[in-house]
C-alpha cells in the first residue's frame, strides 16, 4: 500500500487538503461516487485524492469547488500552497501569514 503524501510542504496548520474535501463531502452527504461523477472519473480516483495518495489535476477544482459547494478560489489557494508550493510562491508572495480557508461558498 502506498504511503500518503505528506512530504509536501504545507503553510498552514490547518488539515491538509484531502482531509478537508473528505470532511466537505461528508457534511454534504455525498458519496464518493457522487463526487466522481460529477468530475468524470473513478470512485477510486477520489478514494486515493481524499487518502492523500494521489492529487487531483488542478483543471477539476472548478466542478470540484461547485460540487462540494466552497470558493474555488480557496479551494485552488489551497492546493498550490500544497501541491505547487514554488508556483504559490511566485503568485503570491510571503502569503503563508494568512493561510486558505475552505468554506462554503457564499
Amino acid at each position: 500500500m502506498e504511503e500518503p503524501m505528506n512530504d509536501y510542504p504545507c503553510f498552514t496548520t490547518e488539515p491538509p487538503l484531502h482531509m478537508m474535501l473528505r470532511r466537505r463531502r461528508e457534511e454534504l452527504n455525498l458519496r464518493q461516487a457522487d463526487v466522481a461523477e460529477s468530475l468524470n472519473v473513478t470512485p477510486e480516483a477520489v478514494t486515493l485524492w481524499e487518502g492523500g495518495h494521489r492529487r487531483m489535476e488542478l483543471s477539476k477544482i472548478p466542478r470540484l469547488a461547485r460540487t462540494l459547494q466552497i470558493d474555488p478560489k480557496e479551494l485552488c489557494i489551497k492546493a498550490l500552497q500544497e501541491y505547487h508550493p514554488a508556483f504559490f510562491q511566485t503568485l503570491f508572495g510571503p502569503r503563508a501569514a494568512t493561510p486558505a480557508s475552505i468554506s462554503p461558498a457564499a
